[in-house]
């Protein structure tokens, strides 16, 4: 079913994608194309579309088309301004080695100017449910342990000097606590940035002031000195993963990939999946600097590991506590012990490097 030799096919334009000789091109002969829009739980501006293709044969395909508009994805804007950084991913021959580590769900692409358009293989049916519950001790090795290899790979590779990749500094500011501001100085709406400038305002309602400031002006030079950089997924939610037949993992939306930190990969993965974790964010960081070791062939030592860590509590807590502070007004379950873990561990973070 999937794309087993990691070639993607690249459309003149996007109505190739949902051509029907195109289409039999790739998959045999088609009778029809059935076409249905898709509501999908990402906040990033993009529209998704199922392609049904009706067989001769008689058989059904089930497709997924993304279209990119840089005009609406936040992700875009927040990044960098790097308008098709996921085609150019899959387009980009020297980065094969993702798919040898993830399943490829992509299997064509179209970029009109500013516009992007992948087709992917639906995996719908292979999708973490969507639920405010814990993934299986299983399942949670398979992502920290694909996340280690992918970081491995590319650990201080030459290609993360690629321009269209999103840069460290770009990435700590994701959602940050001047986000809503600055898109709106350039212009920009997006429904995301009035919870994110709803919740920073109550988290620094509540903030004790030492570590407001410290989130305000966080000394990031200080803080990176020294560290590796790797390629990160950079959105490793669980909602971006999907566990296919022969215990797969195929990964997906890379609209942020990044150079940088690779713990910054992990402060956003124990922030974004609080609730879907399998263990203390404690023991997943410590069962990824285990997985990351075994691919490195080698130790991190303490000293090193401890600035890493730091960088992922900057990481989560910069772009994710205006959340944790919204959950905490609306009185979710579990959202007071959540805000405390964050801040008494931000405040070690403050007390190290103020």
């Amino acid at each position: 079913m999937f794309n087993a030799d990691l070639s993607f096919k690249k459309a003149n334009s996007a109505g190739d994608l949902i051509d029907k000789n195109f289409l039999s091109g790739l998959f045999g002969p088609v009778n029809n194309i059935e076409k249905q829009f898709l509501k999908t739980t990402g906040f990033s501006g993009s529209a998704h579309e199922k392609i049904i293709l009706h067989m001769q044969n008689g058989e059904t395909i089930s497709l997924i088309l993304k279209n990119i508009y840089p005009s609406q994805d936040m992700t875009i804007w927040r990044s960098g301004n790097i308008a098709n950084r996921e085609a150019l991913l899959i387009d980009h021959k020297e980065m094969a080695g993702v798919w040898n580590i993830f399943q490829s769900p992509y299997i064509a692409y179209a970029v009109e100017e500013k516009n992007s358009v992948l087709l992917m293989y639906d995996l719908s049916e292979y999708l973490f449910p969507d639920i405010r519950q814990p993934i299986s001790i299983e399942e949670e090795d398979l992502l920290l342990q694909s996340l280690a290899r992918l970081h491995a790979h590319y650990w201080q590779h030459d290609l993360l000097s690629q321009s269209w990749l999103t840069r460290q500094e770009n990435y700590f500011n994701l959602l940050g606590p001047n986000a809503a501001e600055e898109e709106k100085v350039a212009g920009h709406q997006h429904p995301i940035f009035e919870p994110v400038e709803n919740g920073w305002r109550s988290a620094f309602e509540i903030l004790p002031g030492d570590i407001k400031s410290f989130l305000s002006n966080p000394p990031m030079e200080k803080m990176t000195a020294g560290l590796p950089k790797t390629l990160i997924h950079g959105d490793s939610k669980i909602a971006n993963f999907a566990i296919l037949p022969g215990h797969k993992l195929a990964a997906f939306d890379w609209t942020v990939v990044a150079s940088a930190c690779p713990t910054c990969e992990m402060g956003w993965y124990i922030a974004v999946n609080a609730s879907r974790l399998a263990r203390t964010k404690e023991e997943v960081l410590n069962y990824y600097r285990e997985f990351l070791q075994k691919e490195l062939h080698r130790e991190i030592d303490n000293t090193r590991w401890e600035q890493m860590m730091d960088i992922a509590i900057l990481t989560g807590a910069i772009n994710l506590l205006w959340n944790k502070a919204l959950n905490l007004e609306k009185n979710i379950p579990g959202a007071q012990k959540e805000w405390d873990w964050w801040i008494d561990n931000i405040r070690v973070c403050k007390e190290k490097y103020s």
